[in-house]
Parts: C-alpha cells; structure tokens; sequence
C-alpha cells in the first residue's frame, strides 16, 4: 500500500478555498486522509511521531490499493516477466512530458496488452517509443516509435507482433 503524503498550504486567504470546504479545515496544521479519489477517511488527531505512524499504518490497512499496471523498474519487471512468462514494454517519454495524459491514453487504448505486458515507465531523451523485452533475453523483441496523436491500434498491432518473438 502506498501513502502519497500531498503538502498544501491553505494559510493565505483565498488560496485553495475549495479544498477547505470540501474537508471542512478550520485550523492549520490540519492532516486529512483520502482515498485515492479523494473521499475523506478521518483527520489524523495526534501529532507525536509514534502517534502519526500507527495512524498511517492504520489507515492504509483499511484502503484497497487502486491497480496500476506500471512496474517500478526493469528489473523488477524481468524478474515478474521470468516467473510469468510476460514481456516487458518500457514506455520511454521525453521528461517534459504530461505524465498523467500519457497514463490516460495507455488506460484506455491498451486494452488487454495492459495485463499482457509488464508496463515500466522511462523518461529519456530519445523520440518516445516503446522497447519491448523478454525477460529472459538481453536483446530488445521491438523498439515501436510512438507518436502523441497515433491511433490506439498502431501500438497494438505493434506490441501484438513483439510478443510473437518471445522466446517460448
């Protein structure tokens, strides 16, 4: 389970008004958790460290982790890719790039590649492209150059074909 701890300061009058009513703060330091689509779960009530880590511990037990299909690293993703005999796609992105439009995209192109393949997400400074892996070769199956504006079955038809070259 993640926590992603999210700063805002509320202490300038007119700055993030919105928030302060949908949480109801009315004082500062005020620490609210969420779900991961923002429903409120309770306000922390103690501030004393020993405190503050139960609390967190307690409320991540109680939130269902939301599914990603992004893998930490590629390495991580070999050795999940070597037990379950899946491919790696490593999404390369220039740095500069809107991250969660990119993640939108893939969720609702993708279809059942997103199972299919163990996703990595890697910023570089190359043309965006998508290498495909087998986990147990050093050598790339594919590398499938992606444009923002390309339709969904480009990089379908693309990573359907790189599969087909998985060592068995």
């Amino acid at each position: 389970m993640r926590i992603i701890p999210i700063y805002v300061d509320c202490t300038k009058k007119g700055d993030n008004s919105d928030l302060l009513t949908k949480y109801g703060v009315r004082g500062y330091p005020t620490v609210i958790y969420t779900d991961a689509d923002g429903a409120p779960l309770r306000e922390m009530q103690n501030r004393d460290a020993p405190a503050i880590v139960k609390d967190i511990e307690t409320v991540a037990g109680k939130v269902a982790p939301r599914p990603t299909f992004w893998q930490p690293s590629v390495a991580f993703a070999r050795e999940i890719g070597k037990k379950g005999k899946k491919p790696i796609a490593v999404y390369v992105v220039d740095p500069k790039s809107d991250l969660a439009k990119i993640h939108a995209k893939l969720t609702k192109d993708l279809g059942d590649r997103k199972t299919k393949f163990l996703w990595v997400l890697e910023s570089g400074k190359e043309a965006p492209a998508v290498i495909v892996l087998d986990p147990k070769a050093d050598e790339p199956l594919a590398r499938i150059p992606v444009k923002e504006d390309d339709k969904a079955d480009v990089l379908n038809k693309a990573l359907d074909e790189a599969a087909k070259l998985m060592k068995k």
